[in-house]
This record gives C-alpha cells, sequence and structure tokens, in this order.
C-alpha cells in the first residue's frame, strides 16, 4: 500500500462490508450488478463495466454496465482495447484522455451516448489467471484518477474474481442436481420393466416389448449424458475447434441427403436454397455437420405429415446466415424465450419425439464458438425457422 496514498478507514471498512456482500449471493446478475455499482462508488466515477473472458468463444464481452444494457454481450477484440491490453499484461491501467488512446476500441461508443474521457481498468485475476476486467469511467467533479483508486478498484476486482467464479461453480452444480432430475424419469422406467422382466407369469410377447423399452430408455440415457458431458466442455473452454476451410454448401448438401430417409416417412420435402460466390469460411466440420443435424432432424420431428423444409444460406457484408425453415406448428411466443435452455421441451412437443432437451443448448454453443449467433422466429400455424448468423471478420 503506498504512503503517499494511503486508503482511509472508511474505504477499508468499506471493503470489508463489500466483501460480506459479494459472498452473501451466488445469484450472477445480482453479483455482477453489485460489482459495478460498487466500482463506480469506491473510485468516485459516473459509471462502471465489468468484461468477462468467454470461456468457449475466447473474447472479452460486457457481461454489466451501468450507463449502457445495449452493451452487455458486446464482443470486444482482445487485440485492439484497452481492456484486452489489461487482460494480456494483467496491470492496471490509468489513462486521463481514453477516446484519444489507439487502444480505446470505437466499437464501444457507436454504441453509448457516453464519452469515455477518463478510465481505470484493473484485472479480475483468481489464482493467478486473469478471467476478465473491471473498468471505471469518467471521474466526477473533474478530478483526476489516482493510485489510490486503483488500489480500491483492484482490491474489489480481486474480491469480486472470487464471488464470480463462485456464483459460476454453483450455477455447475445446478445444473449437475437438473441432470440428475432428468435421468430419474428414465431410471424409474428402467427399474419398473426390470421387475416386470422377473415376474414368471410374463408373456413372451410382453417380454419382447419391454426389452425395446430398454433399448430405448438406455439409448436416450446415453445421449442424455453424452449432450451434458458436450455442453460441460464448451463451458470450461475444454473444447478446442478446429479451423479449417469449409465448404458449406457441400456440408448442406451431405447432411440433406443423410436425412431425407427420415423426412420420406412423414412425407416432408427438403429443398437447398444458396447464394452464388459464399465467402469463404473457416470453422470446425463435424461441429458444423452436428450443427446441421440438430437442425434438420428437429425440422423434421416437428413439421407436418407433408410438410415442407428449406435450408438456405446468404451472405450480406460481413455476416453468413444459414437458415433452417420448416411448415410445422409454430411455437408460442411464450415458449421461444426459453428453448435454447438446457432439458427445456416445449409443452405439448412430448408426442413428437423422446430427445434429451439438450440438442438446441448443444447448437447454440456451438453457433457462439464460431463467433456467431443462433435466433428463432416461429408462426403458429406456420412454421419455424432457425438462423444462425455467422460473422466473418472475427478480428
Amino acid at each position: 500500500m503506498s504512503k503517499a496514498n494511503p486508503i482511509s478507514n472508511h474505504h477499508l471498512y468499506r471493503l470489508l462490508e463489500i466483501s460480506t456482500m459479494l459472498s452473501s449471493t451466488l445469484d450472477l446478475g445480482q453479483l455482477l450488478e453489485m460489482v459495478i455499482q460498487v466500482a463506480a462508488e469506491l473510485t468516485d466515477m459516473e459509471h462502471a463495466s465489468l468484461l468477462l473472458l468467454g470461456k468457449a468463444s475466447h473474447q472479452l464481452e460486457f457481461v454489466a454496465t451501468s450507463n449502457e444494457p445495449a452493451l452487455v454481450g458486446m464482443a470486444v477484440p482482445i487485440e485492439r482495447s484497452i481492456a484486452g491490453w489489461v487482460l494480456t499484461h494483467a496491470e492496471p491501467l490509468i489513462l486521463d484522455k481514453v477516446h484519444q488512446d489507439k487502444r480505446h476500441y470505437q466499437e464501444v461508443a457507436k454504441v453509448t451516448d457516453v464519452i469515455t474521457e477518463s478510465m481505470i481498468a484493473v484485472p479480475l485475476i483468481y489464482k493467478g489467471v486473469v478471467m476478465g476486467v473491471l473498468e471505471a469511467i469518467n471521474k466526477r467533479e473533474g478530478r483526476v484518477c489516482s493510485p489510490q483508486d486503483v488500489i480500491l478498484l483492484s482490491a474489489l476486482a480481486s474480491q469480486a474474481a472470487v464471488a464470480i467464479t463462485n456464483a459460476h461453480l454453483f450455477q455447475q452444480t445446478d445444473i449437475i442436481a437438473e441432470i440428475m432430475h432428468e435421468l430419474k424419469t428414465p431410471l424409474l422406467a428402467l427399474q419398473a420393466a426390470t421387475e416386470l422382466m422377473e415376474r414368471p407369469d410374463l408373456p413372451p410377447q410382453k417380454q419382447k416389448i419391454i426389452v425395446q423399452m430398454l433399448k430405448q430408455e438406455g439409448e436416450r440415457m446415453k445421449r442424455m449424458v453424452q449432450g451434458y458431458l458436450e455442453l460441460a466442455r464448451f463451458d470450461s473452454g475444454r473444447i478446442k475447434l478446429k479451423q479449417e476451410v469449409v465448404n458449406l454448401e457441400a456440408l448442406v448438401a451431405e447432411v440433406v441427403e443423410m436425412q431425407r430417409p427420415q423426412a420420406a416417412q412423414k412425407e416432408i420435402g427438403i429443398v437447398i436454397a444458396t447464394e452464388e460466390n459464399l465467402p469463404i469460411f473457416t470453422g470446425d466440420e463435424d461441429k458444423l455437420r452436428q450443427l446441421l443435424l440438430n437442425l434438420i432432424s428437429n425440422a423434421i420431428k416437428y413439421n407436418r405429415v407433408g410438410g415442407q423444409i428449406e435450408v438456405r444460406l446468404t451472405a450480406v457484408g460481413d455476416e453468413l446466415t444459414l437458415a433452417v425453415e420448416d411448415t410445422g406448428p409454430g411455437i408460442a411466443p411464450a415458449n421461444l424465450a426459453r428453448l435454447f435452455e438446457r432439458f427445456y421441451r416445449v409443452p405439448g412437443s412430448e408426442g413428437y419425439t423422446e430427445g434429451t432437451g439438450l440438442g438446441l443448448s448443444i447448437a447454440q454453443k456451438i453457433v457462439e464458438a464460431h463467433h456467431g449467433r443462433i435466433q428463432v422466429t416461429s408462426e403458429l400455424g406456420k412454421g419455424t425457422t432457425f438462423y444462425c448468423i455467422f460473422t466473418l471478420n472475427k478480428e
């Protein structure tokens, strides 16, 4: 602690209070909001923002901000931003004229009306690993940022890193509880079936039915566990995507041909519409094949007999869009927002398929790992369209 800029007893007491506050909640959203509010308070700055490093995307993303909600979710390039510099150097930074600094990411200014003059940015470090950046913006009353402000913000960042890590661990524990709950149903079915099989008076025909059911439930449990493990690898950043040139047009044609027999059982037609001279796309072909299989398979399962599916590839500017449109019953607006939740199934869809409820969550992870976003539109009685929008300029 600097003797020239000692932390006052008031600030020390406040840091102790804050530590208690941060450790009192495992709700990540509430925790992030608390951190940015306290960051602005401790440093006497007008605004504060928090950016975390995505484990799958390996990009810095705004997760909380006090000045502009539209910034939340926005990715910031590590190589061309102030936050990226702090992340890679693991050092605090004080700037008095941010808008003149070459490292200032100009896209942020386009989203918010706030002109950033002064800034303090400090790294969030947990067990020697930099996990994000905490920023305080624009000193109040025309004063300049001081080393004491850096000490206070760094102390808060240290506490926040521990609290955020604990909240993430709690979320993972919660997910484990979810999957155990989901496994309970097939486990009970397996238990009941094995008890029936032990009955000496069970007719042979009934035995065959039960054996088939045992196989189906066993396969469903296997797919569920595999799906969960894949999601866990995405969340932990352990999945490393291959970076190779992918002929998306050929890949779409391949997957559609694979799915035609399944579609034919419901007399569903599948058409492909792709633009000419599509831009070069790099990514992991196996994961993109998995994405396509999931979306087209869903479009068949939830479609009507004699329906239609259209798979489109289009490009505008630096974005390439893969769209899968079906003519199924559609999804009510109230259910659209929950489609990508783990284990979520649209009410009333139970008769269509015995899926795991993890397919769309995995699809979303694959798209995001390829610098993209997934969106869905639907109209009751007319059908549903999934859009995978990939950013081609990944710098």
